[in-house]
């Protein structure tokens, strides 16, 4: 009987707690959201304005057209053009590497050095006299 109980009780607390725990994580996701792309628009505007300071409004206009199409509704909307352009073959006819370069340096040998040999006898005739 108690632990009929106590299962009702606990899935009683489960069926409510979790919707609203679910609610906040979700809430919390969309304002970050909101805001960073917020931050996102607000650095690609400055960008925008450096570019037009130094005389490239054309620069400039491309930034603002691009953050225009940027929506919040649809934050992944690029995302098959992206994979298409990354999966498309006529790259690999333009001369791109496919893999990254060796960069690993190679490992330097290590010379014969002989070990310096201290004669502990001499030291201590010098110091008897």
């Amino acid at each position: 009987m108690l632990q009929k109980t106590t299962q009702w009780m606990t899935d009683r607390l489960v069926e409510r707690a979790l919707p609203s725990i679910g609610s906040f994580m979700a809430s919390a996701l969309q304002r970050m959201l909101i805001l960073g792309h917020a931050d996102h628009h607000n650095q690609l505007e400055e960008q925008a304005r450096r570019y037009e300071a130094a005389g490239k409004p054309h620069l400039a206009k491309l930034i603002r057209d691009q953050a225009q199409e940027m929506s919040l509704n649809d934050p992944l909307s690029s995302a098959p053009e992206i994979c298409e352009r990354l999966t498309d073959d006529s790259q690999a006819d333009m001369g791109l590497p496919v893999g990254l370069p060796d960069t690993t340096t190679p490992k330097k040998k290590r010379g014969n050095k002989r070990p310096v040999r201290i004669d502990v006898s001499e030291d201590a005739g010098e110091s008897s006299e």
